[in-house]
């Protein structure tokens, strides 16, 4: 996956000059909690709905509306938004992105093409989105996750062993365990009989550290 099937197209963008009060409208009009900030073409930054919400006044202002409307009018997009930006290129692979937002601590990234012109933007919530997308499925299977040794083959007889099963292996993901000897792997499968794939994978002498149907999970609503 690469960021342009992730990101929002021709995002919604405001100018320098816009005022914070306009900011707030633009943001909950539209639903989004990140506006890349422009001057004609040029992209020079980004405010967050975080930037807003720690340049209003406090509840506890004894400013009167009055005043507090004045002095949120001189406050404009260029006074509180992010510069300079991290920008990411359509073609990233999304796991790159994820990457440096976790480590930067930020939730958005404007698109740039290659003549620097803004073309998207893509979000931590597009990230886990396609994420879901990934590693879900909406018809009814197995989903396992195995702790195996890393040496070759060790996919191909997972995809062996779901196959004659009668199944079919829709997603996997592989994740390196701190002593580089073991991996964890979690498979999606949908088809095959869950006795003969739990058979089969204690035959191969592979750990099972869970092993369920797809949508079994202990999520609930409570109401007090």
């Amino acid at each position: 996956m690469i960021v342009k099937e992730a990101m929002t197209p021709n995002p919604v963008t405001v100018e320098l000059t816009t005022t914070l009060p306009q900011l707030v409208e633009v943001m909950r009009e539209h639903s989004i909690r990140r506006v890349p900030v422009m001057q004609g073409d040029l992209l020079m930054g980004i405010v967050s709905d975080h930037d807003v919400m720690t340049t209003m006044p406090s509840p506890a202002t004894t400013l009167s509306r009055w005043e507090m409307n004045t002095l949120l009018e001189k406050v404009t997009a260029k006074e509180i938004m992010t510069s300079p930006v991290y920008v990411a290129s359509a073609n990233c692979p999304i796991e790159e992105i994820a990457r440096i937002m976790l480590q930067r601590k930020f939730g958005a990234m404007p698109v740039l093409d290659d003549e620097d012109r803004l073309v998207g933007i893509v979000t931590e919530s597009d990230i886990f989105r396609m994420f879901v997308q990934m590693l879900t499925g909406e018809q009814p299977g197995l989903r396992f996750e195995l702790r195996v040794e890393r040496h070759r083959g060790v996919l191909s007889n997972l995809a062996r062993i779901v196959n004659e099963s009668g199944g079919g292996i829709i997603a996997i993901a592989t994740m390196n365990e701190t002593d580089a000897n073991f991996k964890r792997v979690l498979v999606k499968e949908e088809g095959a009989d869950p006795d003969r794939v739990r058979a089969a994978l204690e035959a191969a002498d592979i750990e099972v550290l869970d092993i369920r149907e797809r949508g079994i999970c202990g999520i609930r609503l409570i109401k007090n």
